[in-house]
């Protein structure tokens, strides 16, 4: 835990902003700007992190125009009555003049584990107008080292492997009867349960949490979940009862993954500490280890993420997680166990629930007995099942994305390729009682659409079977609408494909292997971060990713990985090497992190990975300064691109050099820049010797005459094309897209840049073409076969249609359509530039930043005029480009606060501040 108290850069000194005392009091108080929304890692009062010198953050909210901020001033204390009374006994940062108001790093003493820290905070603007203080927030720490955890030890069954009625071992339970020591004031649970727990205080369950603790490479990295316990937790005697489930910790059966043989394979271990604060002030303490009781006879049978869950209702244990529990006789001691190799760290990203239950909308008996529930919708999860009936029937879920002509759910052939037959599986046993009983699973999750169960006693209703839908429960930020239905609705798609595959990790599919590669995270990094808050979520998937990196350098294309994937190991073919497009994801995501929230220590944390991997890849390169390897231009049409990879590789390299060069710059390493620049340089020569046939005007692979549009796509879109030939390259582009009918030919890799290339190149108009395609390859196709998510493939047959790679066009929606993109990181300066259709009548969209929402809509009134506005939140100024649409500058009214810059490529340019603004272009 040690490195999590490694002191970085301040952002306010990386940007180059004045950091001191003020030198004079403000003069006025202003009641017309307030500081909100106060956060501490990006997330609201966190309970537990361990993070040493935490991000403090918040915005500005206020009904003028112009405000920006040019002080601030942060309070910390140990209450919030101190706070109230201006005692800041713990941490004041005095004023300090910047116009951060993001990731400003604490600068106090040493934080206390487990402890509450109240703050506040309050600025100056720049008419020298201080606000109040804001309403106070909090943060408590969790643990930071070994030692804060008491003695808890980790604990497991120690008959776990030797139980003979079980296909492998079942969940095992874990209790132990405490007494409170005194009265409760405060009852904190600091739980880690591999693969995933779920916890009960006095028969109550702990949170909302599923699936909980998140994936890891538990090797380098395991979590806890720090749990507010205090209204469970009573005066004198009290119970704690865990049952495990194996999640990714102790995957038995075999899969081409190789989970089973992960180097930190394990049964299911737990550490658990709690803490009771009493009145005075003492506490008392409750830590896991060999007092505490564990048993193999519960209902949880088999669980397995990719097969399902069976459970036997006949063997619950009523009373288990209660005091004075009658059977405590009966069951076996823990025993203490090494736990994982990897540091203990606070959960840092958002958990995974249960956001929605979904009623079937239709129930159908293909065969008698047989019953088929149809949700209408891909979600991932699972079932909860609510049946009556004699004891021990047993009643079989399959789940399934699709539908065989007989109308039970489909199993493809290759399904079994992956892991064993009875995949997305749960099996329920009736136990006894009265009245209806519910069910649904704990330590598994499927991909599935319909649901076929069989065993029912009686004939069901949509009451016997309801959907719960799961994921990582990121808040919503996101907005469009348009005037194209088809657009509204892929956006809908995409938003619902991002969602079932961010499991802790971001998935490729929910159905079939549930594996997180890197590839699709960083092609739809910018979509999730328009729609999402995704600023934990992909920091934590960008550790995940350190963790992965070898001390070559090497990263494999999973992250986390059992150590498949890597160059030479088994099941990873030799001819894929590295894998830049996929490998790329360091860069890519660390950088739109730091461009969409202005956090350098993003940059900071990752950029010796960075460096270690491209000085690993580039040493690979060949005798003509080419990469010969990789996965090139995924699921294109037709099959494996008849170009292979050489191309995309050797582009993707020089994108990571140039931005090297660019992530250098800012983290002020002159050297390390001008050589990534120079290599960036070299890279571009071979890369044009090699490819670029300049009579035709187009890029292609030596013997491969056909036209292939990613090979094009990828020079344009990374700079890699001389400035006399971009014309030429994209004219050759646009004419294959018309020949072929408006339709794009490329798989994942050319379609994350294709439509802004596109648009950038002034032929939205031949974007649009491509984006609303009803038919094959298209999104609008997928639409017309009935399809509420994405698929895997363009084609009708693919095997997933639960993917998100390509997604991608919800960038395109968000950043080009409506014209959103940050001028400056973290949206100190919003850009405007919406790219207008002549077919489509309207777009809007809004995105919240760490700044506040950023807003923009046009509109065309069917007789050649366009109306735009935008919003720039406080703090923060805009860059407003107004598309001309053909006409003089002098067409455009403007508001007349705002400043006229330019006239730039058909727009102009205006810069207005923060507020809300209305231009219109006369016909």
């Amino acid at each position: 835990m040690s490195r999590h108290r490694t002191p970085l850069i301040a952002l306010a000194l990386t940007l180059g902003l004045l950091v001191a005392p003020m030198s004079s009091p403000p003069v006025a108080a202003s009641t017309d700007v307030a500081p909100v929304d106060l956060r501490v890692e990006d997330t609201t009062t966190p309970l537990g992190t361990d993070v040493a010198q935490p991000r403090l953050s918040w915005r500005l909210e206020s009904q003028e125009r112009d405000v920006l901020q040019t002080t601030y001033r942060i309070q910390v204390a140990s209450s919030e009555s101190a706070l109230s009374k201006g005692r800041a006994d713990v941490w004041d940062s005095g004023a300090v003049e910047s116009g951060s108001s993001a990731h400003i790093l604490y600068a106090g003493p040493a934080l206390e584990p487990a402890t509450r820290y109240h703050w506040r905070v309050r600025v100056q603007d720049a008419d020298g107008a201080l606000t109040g203080w804001s309403s106070p927030s909090w943060w408590e720490t969790g643990l930071f080292d070994e030692a804060d955890w008491q003695g808890a030890a980790w604990i497991g069954n120690p008959a776990s492997s030797e139980d003979p009625d079980a296909e492998h071992p079942p969940a095992p339970r874990f209790r132990h009867e405490f007494d409170s020591g005194g009265p409760v004031e405060r009852a904190r649970l600091y739980l880690s349960g591999l693969g995933y727990s779920v916890a009960h205080v006095n028969g109550q369950r702990v949170g909302t949490a599923v699936l909980d603790p998140g994936q890891t490479d538990y090797s380098d990295t395991a979590f806890y979940v720090t749990h507010d316990v205090t209204d469970l937790v009573t005066e004198g005697s009290n119970a704690i009862g865990v049952e495990l489930g194996r999640g990714f910790y102790g995957i038995s059966t075999d899969n081409a993954w190789d989970w089973n043989t992960s180097p930190w394979w394990s049964d299911p271990v737990l550490r658990a500490l709690l803490v009771v604060t009493h009145p005075d002030g003492t506490t008392s303490t409750v830590t896991s280890g060999e007092g505490w009781d564990t048993s193999l006879d519960g209902p949880t049978r088999y669980d397995e993420v990719f097969v399902g869950e069976t459970y036997d209702a006949r063997r619950e244990q009523p009373g288990w997680n209660t005091p004075d529990y009658d059977g405590a006789a009966e069951w076996d001691k823990a025993e203490t166990t090494p736990g994982p190799e990897g540091d203990l760290r606070a959960q840092p990203h958002e958990p995974i629930r249960i956001t929605e239950t979904i009623t079937p909308a239709e129930i159908t008996e293909p065969e008698p007995g047989v019953y088929v529930f149809d949700l209408g919708v891909q979600i991932a999860g699972w079932a909860r099942l609510t049946v009556e009936g004699d004891v021990g029937t047993e009643v079989s879920l399959r789940y399934g994305e699709r539908l065989d002509d007989d109308g039970l759910v489909s199993v493809p052939e290759y399904e079994n390729f992956h892991t064993v037959p009875r995949v997305q599986t749960d099996l329920y046993t009736l136990g006894g009682g009265e009245g209806p009983q519910s069910w649904e699973p704990a330590y598994t999750y499927k991909g599935f659409r319909f649901v076929e169960v069989h065993g029912l006693p009686s004939a069901p209703t949509t009451e016997t079977l309801q959907g719960r839908w799961t994921h990582n429960d990121f808040a919503s930020v996101g907005h469009f609408d348009s005037g194209s239905e088809l657009l509204n609705t892929i956006r809908g798609n995409t938003r619902r494909a991002l969602l079932n595959n961010h499991q802790h990790i971001p998935t490729d599919t929910p159905v079939y292997e549930k594996a997180g590669w890197t590839g699709d995270a960083q092609l739809t990094a910018t979509t999730a971060n328009y729609e999402f808050d995704m600023s934990r979520f992909h920091r934590k998937y960008l550790d995940d990713i350190l963790d992965s990196q070898l001390p070559s350098g090497e990263l494999p294309t999973i992250v986390p990985t059992s150590g498949w994937s890597y160059e030479g190991a088994p099941g990873w073919p030799a001819v894929h090497g590295p894998t830049p497009e996929w490998d790329i994801a360091l860069f890519t995501m660390a950088l739109n992190l730091y461009e969409m929230e202005g956090d350098v220590q993003v940059l900071e944390r990752y950029y010796d990975g960075m460096r270690l991997y491209f000085s690993w890849v580039d040493a690979r390169v060949d005798e003509d300064g080419l990469y010969p390897y990789g996965l090139g231009d995924w699921v294109a049409p037709g099959g494996n691109p008849p170009e292979g990879p050489v191309l995309s590789a050797t582009a993707h390299i020089h994108l990571m050099a140039t931005q090297l060069t660019e992530i250098s710059g800012i983290l002020d390493e002159p050297e390390h820049a001008e050589t990534y620049r120079a290599r960036a340089e070299e890279i571009r020569e071979d890369f044009n010797r090699a490819f670029l046939d300049e009579d035709a005007g187009l890029y292609r692979t030596t013997g491969v005459e056909e036209y292939r549009q990613t090979s094009n796509i990828l020079p344009l879109a990374f700079g890699l094309v001389p400035d006399e030939h971009v014309d030429a390259v994209v004219d050759n582009l646009v004419a294959d897209i018309q020949d072929r009918g408006d339709r794009l030919n490329t798989g994942v890799v050319g379609t994350r840049y294709l439509l802004p290339v596109l648009s950038h190149h002034g032929r939205i108009d031949v974007a649009y073409a491509v984006a609303t395609q009803t038919e094959e390859p298209s999104w609008g196709y997928w639409i017309e076969l009935g399809n509420t998510s994405l698929q895997e493939h363009w084609h009708a047959d693919t095997r997933s249609l639960n993917h998100h790679f390509f997604g991608s066009i919800g960038h395109w929606m968000y950043a080009d359509l409506a014209g959103i993109t940050p001028a400056e990181p973290g949206y100190a300066t919003a850009r405007f530039k919406p790219h207008v259709p002549e077919d489509l009548e309207y777009a809007e969209a809004s995105t919240q930043t760490v700044r506040g929402e950023v807003a923009s809509s046009w509109r065309r009134d069917g007789e050649g005029a366009l109306e735009l506005e935008v919003t720039v939140p406080p703090n923060a100024v805009g860059e407003v480009h107004v598309p001309l649409l053909g006409q003089e500058e002098k067409s455009v009214t403007a508001p007349p606060e705002a400043s006229f810059v330019e006239v730039r490529d058909g727009y102009a340019v205006y810069t207005v501040g923060s507020g809300s603004w209305r231009f219109m272009v006369a016909e």
